[in-house]
């Protein structure tokens, strides 16, 4: 039956599989979240800005003790003496740091447009400013990390090449994709830093520009977890 096919087709299935698990949903907002910023600035719509501070919170909601994973995160990476680029080692424990105390400011913030806590300037100026700050320590550090991958797997790929051996070339093949893998993340971090310089205000972007760079990040984002 049509049905059937409709209800059991793959897409259909990592869909659900997708929207089912919070970090999915959490994806799928950041996605409308920063469409609605680029809707909002094009077409001067209240609604889309509306939307998109809803959508912000609920955001903020979802990650709530999301700094426990990235801490998990980094413990596991420091402990990991042994396997592994040492510089690489090193980004990934102060990335996921970062990340941690990112989140964790930024429920202080939820707090605040939750009205928990009141408007001051520490709440109100100085923490998101702070935030943003980790959030662009984080980025750096994936940057680095992304740039050393490429240069590790450049150097591989030059070893490989001058093997003859099948089993070479099969490890060639996955060397290329972790090369590919680790340009895609550099772009994806890069976009990521734009964001934040503008948050940050060091660079002075228009919203639409804003809007669509968050886009673009978080289709890199969907498309990972899909």
């Amino acid at each position: 039956m049509v049905c059937d096919r409709v209800i059991y087709h793959p897409t259909l299935t990592k869909l659900i599989k997708l929207l089912d698990s919070t970090a999915g949903r959490e994806k799928v907002l950041r996605l409308l979240q920063y469409l609605c910023r680029f809707l909002g600035f094009q077409y001067s719509s209240f609604l889309a800005k509306k939307l998109q501070t809803e959508f912000t919170t609920i955001r903020k909601v979802l990650r709530f003790l999301k700094p426990l994973n990235h801490l998990q995160s980094a413990s596991k990476f420091y402990d990991n003496k042994i396997s592994g680029d040492d510089l690489v080692r090193w980004c990934n424990i102060l990335k996921n740091l970062a990340y941690a105390g990112y989140l964790t400011l930024d429920q202080v913030n939820l707090l605040r447009i939750l009205k928990v806590v009141p408007v001051t300037k520490l709440t109100g100026i100085k923490i998101p400013r702070w935030t943003n700050w980790f959030w662009f320590v984080g980025l750096v550090c994936g940057i680095v990390m992304d740039l050393r991958n490429i240069q590790l797997s450049q150097v591989r790929i030059k070893s490989l090449l001058l093997e003859e051996d099948n089993d070479e070339k099969k490890l060639l093949s996955k060397t290329y994709q972790d090369r590919a893998s680790a340009c895609r993340r550099l772009l994806w971090d890069a976009i990521d830093t734009y964001i934040v310089l503008n948050n940050l205000k060091y660079v002075h972007s228009q919203d639409g520009s804003i809007g669509l760079a968050g886009v673009a990040t978080s289709l890199f984002g969907l498309q990972s977890m899909w």
